[in-house]
């Protein structure tokens, strides 16, 4: 409905136009130009497939049903990842091992920052979210001589 009242509206505004122009062959001439323009203007227009429309993913982060889960947010409104993507594997001299790799405080650790250490656990943080992690229970098993 749009389009057809847009089409009207510079119809008119071409013939309005028309009117100022005195010689009626430059008159013809101009409405033929116009008809052609519309015409182009009309014809359906091939955009996208449906298959390439539904591949594009979405801009927005969104977590998973699973991922939702792993969100904690706290009483003061802090939200706290749970998930395993780091391992706190030791802490030596105020030094934590993070995923094969040692860390002091105060170092990146991807997109975290290390900001505490404690005995038994570290704390990272972000923007966003802030993570505890811990050292896994001691392996009856293991012996260290």
């Amino acid at each position: 409905m749009k389009k057809v009242i847009i089409t009207y509206l510079t119809i008119g505004a071409v013939a309005l136009n028309a009117l100022q122009i005195q010689d009626s062959d430059a008159k013809i001439a101009l409405i033929k130009d116009y008809k052609m323009m519309f015409e182009r203007i009309g014809k359906k227009r091939i955009g996208a497939a449906d298959s390439e429309i539904e591949s594009v993913r979405p801009p927005f982060v969104r977590l998973t049903k699973e991922e939702q889960k792993k969100v904690v947010t706290k009483k003061d409104g802090t939200k706290v990842a749970i998930h395993q993507k780091y391992e706190l594997q030791a802490i030596v001299n105020n030094r934590a091992k993070i995923s094969g790799r040692w860390y002091r405080l105060g170092d990146k650790v991807e997109e975290f920052t290390l900001f505490s250490i404690k005995n038994s656990s570290v704390f990272l943080k972000n923007n966003e979210y802030k993570k505890r992690l811990t050292l896994r229970k001691k392996n009856e098993k293991i012996s260290i001589k």
